[in-house]
């Protein structure tokens, strides 16, 4: 049987590379090789980069101009990889090669692949720029001409974060390693503006570069422009800005859609709600907290002593009115007391005693931590908070994610709040977000080498100020639907809620905040103005149906794969252009007479080859195809993966097989059925006397 062609085989080096770079990787990299040969791909000039950018309240709209240059004598086929930040969403895909634009389209993901194989078989490869997670892109381009440059645009949106009372931004500049040679001119142009005035506006990176100028237009709009040329700029810009803010604050943009915008005709809306700059030491809530950790067998070593530091800070920043415990958690689950006791300086102190003296050991007994932790003495009158953090799946006692879930919510009888913490790559994200999310908190996840002392001490320091609890949001008669998040958490010292939803009717509406403020009930009203006149903020749709297709996402997770909600995601994705698992850009450059004839691609696949996984680099799943050529009626065939260290993972194919190409798929776990950790893996087809091999990369 025959199969279509999987991807070019990309070589899995330029991935390699560029996540060992990680930390100077920025703004886009070419990286490129004559066509037709096994080369390794070198990177190309970055002659220019130019960059627009537009923050609007706590909205960045960054369009992104590269210009490239092929300084080799022959023609090159091109892997453009770019990164974006970690909330942005891409909305445009531009480039110019060889003196002609192509614009990119959102397609189906598979019928993108399909098209993208078809001109592959040509030898002619379209742009198909695909989501490879964690917002890493790749575009690859052929061919590209002698001695010509490749001009790539792209722009993208992303809400900004914002912590205690400062909002960042960041463009990744830092193009350190990534060119042959000095950028001949780097220009950022950055105009940014609030309705409330400025407190501050600075840009720390480059405070003291005569390459930069910010300007003050007036109180409530800031110019900020940099440049330089013939040199590799080594550092990202950032910026950061505060505005005036003594009280809780409601911030709404809105945009309602035009006939050309083909999006529907209700409006939408994104509305803010952020925590006043400072808190007085009067405004403080006496909380019961119980900091629950994993001490299991897989915390031995750095990952237990950082969470003996965020635990230490944990117990320096109760306060004399607090309430405290500590649960432990492995095979079993232990107690520091047996209920909830007073934050003196003397149980402190026993509390300090009671983290040294912990050590790593045994299973992960997720369920039992829980309910011992819910279990607490906890009241109305205080904030009640569960800090609990772990760094794998439930391995001990009961492992279903759906029944750990029901037990939590419904052993959540005093309305306490959860923050779960996943340290590393071997967790259950589901779990921990739903666990969260279904009590009042969120899920926060740490990477392998990210410090868990200072994530954790970040949210001990912002939850030891709770501003409001028990949080409603009334938009009075206002035809509002289909709004994020379906639930609303509650709002601390120096954080921000955001809540996005469309509407039907217009006018202005009483819109009512309301909440409980130390003991007792706070009520906010405000009255906003939603327009039904065309126009508004044209980003706001796409960050409404960016975070319905995040909703979407973790439906999937929890109740699988199902059509219905794939065929949503799809329609939003095409609809809105924003990239998803499910989607891929694709452009397709016509009339290139440089192809080879299909019959001569044929007779590649009848060889004995074995194919570049796809996708690659992937995550949960990848497919693997492999050719036998026909001067056999059988081989005895196996197909092997290897860690990066040349051991045995799993013997994916041991089977007699007649020649053809086939097709097999790998989920990412060993012969165990365990989740293997991210990295580089060996794939290995042995066929008779024949051998091959190819790399592959793994991203959790």
């Amino acid at each position: 049987m025959k199969k279509n062609l999987t991807m070019t085989s990309f070589l899995f080096l330029i991935i390699f590379l560029l996540i060992e770079v990680s930390s100077v990787f920025a703004v886009g990299a070419l990286f490129s090789r004559p066509r037709f040969s096994n080369q390794e791909y070198q990177k190309m000039w970055i002659k220019s980069i130019s960059t627009n950018v537009e923050i609007t309240e706590q909205i960045a709209v960054t369009h992104l101009d590269q210009v490239f240059y092929n300084e080799l004598n022959q023609s090159v086929e091109a892997i453009f990889i770019f990164p974006l930040p970690e909330n942005a969403t891409i909305t445009e895909l531009v480039y110019w090669v060889n003196g002609q634009r192509f614009v990119a389209e959102i397609k189906e993901r598979q019928q993108a692949v399909a098209e993208y194989n078809e001109k592959l078989r040509q030898w002619l490869d379209p742009a198909l720029l695909e989501y490879l997670g964690d917002n890493l892109f790749r575009l690859s381009i052929v061919p590209i001409d002698p001695l010509s440059e490749v001009r790539a645009e792209i722009t993208y949106i992303e809400p900004l974060k914002y912590d205690f009372g400062i909002v960042n931004y960041e463009f990744m500049l830092n193009t350190l390693d990534l060119s042959s040679n000095p950028v001949e001119t780097v220009m950022v142009d950055v105009n940014s503006s609030s309705k409330y005035a400025y407190q501050s506006f600075t840009c720390p990176s480059h405070q003291n570069s005569t390459a930069l100028q910010i300007t003050e237009v007036n109180e409530k709009h800031y110019h900020l422009q940099y440049g330089d040329e013939n040199f590799y700029p080594d550092k990202d810009i950032e910026i950061n800005f505060r505005t005036a803010r003594d009280e809780v604050e409601f911030n709404i943009l809105t945009y309602t859609p035009s006939e050309e915008d083909s999006i529907g005709d209700d409006s939408f809306y994104a509305l803010w709600i952020t925590s006043p700059d400072v808190v007085g030491e009067d405004e403080f809530i006496p909380q019961n907290i119980v900091f629950t950790a994993d001490v299991s067998s897989s915390m031995e070593g750095e990952r237990l002593v950082q969470l003996k530091e965020a635990m230490y800070t944990f117990i320096d920043l109760l306060k004399p009115e607090d309430k405290f415990n500590i649960v432990t958690f492995g095979t079993f689950v232990e107690k520091f007391k047996p209920d909830l006791i007073e934050a003196s300086e003397e149980n402190k102190e026993l509390a300090r005693e009671y983290v040294s003296d912990l050590y790593a050991l045994g299973l992960t007994n997720i369920d039992e931590a829980l309910s011992a932790s819910m279990e607490q003495s906890f009241n109305s009158t205080s904030q009640n908070s569960l800090v609990f953090i772990t760094d794998g799946d439930p391995t001990w006692g009961e492992t279903n994610i759906d029944s750990i879930v029901s037990r939590a919510k419904r052993n959540n009888t005093s309305d306490l709040s959860l923050f779960s913490f996943g340290v590393g790559e071997d967790i259950s994200h589901t779990l921990l977000e739903r666990i969260a999310a279904e009590n009042h908190g969120y899920a926060t996840f740490i990477a392998s080498d990210d410090s868990i002392a200072l994530v954790v001490n970040n949210l001990s320091t912002r939850i030891s100020k709770p501003v409001m609890t028990n949080i409603g949001l009334d938009l009075g008669s206002l035809d509002s639907y289909d709004f994020y998040p379906k639930t609303i958490n509650d709002l601390f010292w120096g954080s921000q809620l955001l809540y996005l939803g469309k509407y039907k009717n217009s006018g202005t509406f009483n819109v009512t905040l309301s909440g409980i403020v130390r003991d007792g009930n706070y009520n906010y009203i405000t009255d906003i103005y939603f327009p039904d006149t065309t126009g508004g903020h044209q980003f706001v749709p796409r960050l409404w149906a960016r975070e319905k297709i995040d909703y979407l996402l973790t439906q999937i997770e929890l109740y699988g794969e199902q059509q219905e909600l794939v065929d949503q995601i799809i329609e939003l994705s095409l609809m809105f252009k924003i990239l998803t698992p499910y989607t891929a850009f694709y452009a397709d450059p016509d009339d290139d007479p440089d192809t080879t004839p299909v019959e001569e691609v044929d007779e590649m696949v009848a060889e004995f080859k074995l194919m570049q996984n796809y996708p690659n680099p992937f995550n949960p799943s990848t497919n693997i195809t492999y050719s036998l050529p026909s001067n056999s009626s059988a081989y005895n065939v196996t197909l092997k993966i290897y860690n990066s260290l040349g051991e045995l993972v799993l013997v994916l194919v041991n089977a007699s097989q007649s020649p053809g190409t086939y097709t097999v798929k790998w989920d990412g776990k060993d012969m165990n059925g365990y989740s293997v950790p991210s990295g580089l893996y060996l794939y290995t087809l042995e066929a008779g006397n024949l051998r091959i091999s190819q790399k592959m990369m793994l991203l959790r």
